[in-house]
């Protein structure tokens, strides 16, 4: 479906989920990629196009293949992992015995490096001497960290919105500051599986909270802030929320700072100089503005005298939180152009 006959061989696994479907999308018009494959148990033998019917715009559509972790690792240059949490823990061994170049995973299983953290957030994990072996996919941050990386984690959706409000930030954040990050997410962040909370009765013109006592995606934050600010890291609390949309997540970040700071909008503006994928508005931004695309919109905001600050950031769930920002880390890990099968705009109205 590419037209780049000397690229990489790309596998998506669980290629009939919403992530596995805008891989198939992204990869199929990637410069670098020469044929893209979708692995799947459920949908083997059958047309991507009657699972992700956008593919049915396709004068000819590409069918599934059974998915069997060794035949994906041994055919493949690139492996993109969108399995459900769990699976990829289990299936990483079959998979290396092929040696592929590059394996990405957008679920949780590899996003954390310390074992006790994880299995306190996630359970029992199966392969603790590969947690610390994944990079941060963080894209727009890691940037020119990720050269070389032969495997790589993609933060979640959540963190990726939040940590990306966070970064310009890190060097002001003390321990008293403590982040507290309000976002809200469209109905895709919950799968294609139907649950009772994602039934269009109920999700239409609903609006709720959830996970308030402690959503999972804090322990990547958790480590980031660490990672940025050492032992005078601030927690940041996420508060979670379920809005009436498909797609997209409205993040406000809000912090205290002991030193107040005059115009936060010079640090996003320095943090993110030069960045393809992440814009700097002087006004807060729109959610329609990004989906259906890679970029990150922001705009900050101080208070109280430059000691309270906002960031209001929004993205796509399933592209910069996820498949997007998948493709973006291989092209920075692969050293292709890093804006590569990712510069369409997005839809107007949405």
């Amino acid at each position: 479906m590419s037209a780049a006959e000397n690229g990489l061989k790309a596998a998506v696994a669980g290629a009939t989920g919403y992530v596995g479907g805008e891989l198939l999308r992204l990869l199929s018009d990637h410069p670098q990629i020469a044929e893209v494959r979708g692995f799947s148990r459920s949908a083997a033998g059958r047309p991507w196009a009657e699972v992700h019917t956008n593919f049915l715009n396709l004068p000819d559509t590409p069918i599934f293949d059974a998915f069997d972790a060794k035949e994906v690792g041994h055919w493949a240059d690139v492996v993109f992992l969108a399995l459900p949490h769990g699976e990829s823990q289990l299936l990483i061994e079959a998979i290396e015995e092929g040696s592929p170049q590059l394996i990405i995973d957008t679920a949780a299983d590899f996003r954390l490096n310390n074992v006790d953290l994880t299995e306190r957030v996630y359970g029992p994990h199966a392969k603790h001497e590969l947690l610390g072996t994944f990079a941060n996919g963080l894209a727009d941050i890691e940037a020119g960290a990720l050269t070389g990386a032969r495997r790589i984690a993609i933060p979640g959706c959540f963190a990726t919105a939040t940590m990306l409000s966070l970064w310009p930030l890190a060097p002001v954040l003390g321990a008293d500051s403590h982040p507290v990050c309000w976002a809200a997410t469209g109905s895709s962040g919950s799968g294609a599986t139907p649950k009772a909370t994602t039934h269009h009765p109920f999700r239409a013109h609903n609006f709720y909270g959830y996970s308030l006592a402690g959503h999972r995606h804090e322990a990547e934050l958790e480590e980031k802030l660490i990672e940025w600010c050492g032992p005078s890291a601030p927690s940041c609390s996420l508060l979670t929320h379920s809005a009436p949309m498909i797609r997209g997540i409205h993040a406000t970040l809000r912090v205290r700072l002991a030193d107040p700071v005059d115009d936060p909008m010079e640090l996003l503006c320095a943090a993110y100089n030069g960045r393809p994928f992440v814009r700097v508005l002087d006004q807060p931004p729109r959610l329609a503005s990004v989906v259906g695309t890679n970029h990150a919109h922001l705009h900050a905001v101080a208070r109280d005298g430059g000691r309270e600050v906002l960031v209001l950031t929004v993205i796509d769930n399933l592209i910069k939180g996820a498949a997007g920002q998948a493709v973006q880390a291989m092209n920075l890990a692969r050293g292709f152009v890093e804006t590569a099968g990712l510069e369409h705009t997005g839809m107007s109205p949405c």
